[in-house]
């Protein structure tokens, strides 16, 4: 996850808190929600099932970089 990503998240996670605190349900719900989302569990479109002998070398070389960045992002 990128930095303003897992910004946004918290964002939405202090609104959520405070709104709980503050016994204000429904912008808490949508605070909720809001996270959700961002972590794509509302998506509609199914995730398409792959595996890896769907995918070429050259895919499977570049998915290691992304996820090499991703993680180089996180420390």
């Amino acid at each position: 996850m990128n930095k303003s990503r897992n910004n946004l998240i918290k964002d939405f996670q202090m609104i959520y808190d405070l709104a709980i605190s503050k016994e204000n349900y429904s912008v808490a719900l949508k605070a909720k929600e809001l996270i959700a989302r961002e972590h794509g569990l509302f998506s509609s479109h199914p995730s398409p099932q792959l595996s890896l002998s769907d995918l070429s070398d050259e895919d499977i070389a570049r998915l290691i970089k992304e996820i090499q960045l991703v993680l180089d992002q996180e420390k």
